[in-house]
């Protein structure tokens, strides 16, 4: 039941808005309008061709004007940023590089200590292993 009293709340809703709408865009009742807007339109239409009445611009038509300007200022300015981006990749992937391909503080150390020893002296085979761990 609620249901079909929202249906008529709404349709009696459209069409009070459908009635308000159809009062604001109809055409004028007077015949005479549009012959009296046609020559108002034509008058200064001459009137701006003989350079009498100047026509205030409006913000699209100068926003017009600046885009073809920016348009190419934005294409500048992508290529820069493409620039400085390729050559920050590159200058991170050079150092990477170099980080992984130098050789690091443990291949630069010298290699292990082999210490001969007597055969048969348990002390200094312990000191000899002790000496190759630590070398490493």
């Amino acid at each position: 039941m609620d249901d079909q009293n929202d249906l008529r709340l709404a349709d009696e809703g459209d069409a009070r808005l459908g009635a308000a709408l159809r009062d604001v865009y109809a055409p004028p009742a007077d015949p005479t309008y549009w012959e009296g807007l046609e020559t108002r339109v034509l008058s200064l239409l001459a009137a701006h061709q003989m350079g009498i009445v100047r026509m205030q611009p409006n913000l699209w038509s100068v926003l017009g004007k600046w885009a073809a300007p920016g348009m190419a200022a934005a294409a500048l300015l992508f290529v820069v940023a493409g620039l400085f981006w390729t050559r920050e990749n590159e200058a991170q992937l050079q150092t990477t590089y170099e980080d992984v391909s130098e050789p690091s503080v443990l291949d630069t150390l010298p290699g292990a200590v082999h210490v001969v020893t007597a055969p048969g002296d348990g002390s200094s085979q312990r000191e000899a292993t002790f000496r190759y761990v630590l070398s490493h």
